[in-house]
């Protein structure tokens, strides 16, 4: 059986992604120290709130240099979800300006309202595109997934963005460096295309 570690930072919906994970059969550890990945074969790096609010939290929990190890060193599969996305970005301009961990370089930056045809924050389902193949979406296909942000990840510099969407504008969905994935949208609340998306993952 899988078992998928969940960083508890503080700082994440935590419930959802582990009652998501456990219907497709994987086990599911919350994780709060380094010790905790042994025996682990997935990560999850959540996030819920302001940019600066989560980087303060994940850097105060200590977790930073097992997670570097673990994504950048030993090239093992990471996902980050929402704000757990963004912080791989190297900056946040969010409420400030405000460093991130830089693991794909690019910016997040405002998505841009536009009266009532395109309302800020962007909340509720999208078309995604996949640019490359992930798990079971081919290049060239679309499906639906539910999103909740303001704040959207723009131009990668060291992986590369394997889905968009569009909502006012082109914004990456899916980023991808190697066994690092990250998603913008929410997989766990996504029902059949999340699910989609998370074997994908776990098939890394």
């Amino acid at each position: 059986m899988t078992v998928v570690g969940i960083i508890d930072y503080r700082a994440g919906n935590i419930r959802s992604i582990r009652n998501a994970f456990e219907h497709i059969g994987c086990e599911t550890r919350l994780v709060t120290d380094a010790a905790e990945l042994d025996g682990v074969g997935h990560v999850v790096l959540p996030g819920v709130g302001a940019f600066a609010f989560c980087m303060q939290r994940l850097s105060e929990s200590g977790m930073l240099p097992a997670l570097q190890q673990w994504a950048l060193v030993e090239h093992r599969p990471l996902l980050g979800i929402c704000v757990g996305m963004q912080l791989m970005a190297c900056r946040g301009l969010e409420l400030g300006d405000h460093e991130g961990l830089n693991w794909m370089g690019g910016k997040v930056l405002p998505l841009i309202a536009n009266g009532a045809r395109v309302r800020v924050p962007h909340v509720g389902w999208n078309d995604v595109t996949f640019d490359e193949p992930f798990g079971a979406f081919t290049a060239g296909s679309k499906a639906d997934f539910y999103f909740d942000h303001s704040f959207a990840f723009f131009d990668p510099e060291f992986g590369e963005t394997i889905g968009r969407c569009t909502h006012g504008q082109d914004f990456a969905a899916v980023v991808r460096r190697g066994n690092v994935v990250a998603a913008q949208f929410h997989p766990e609340k996504s029902q059949d295309a999340g699910i989609r998306f998370l074997e994908g993952f776990l098939a890394l």
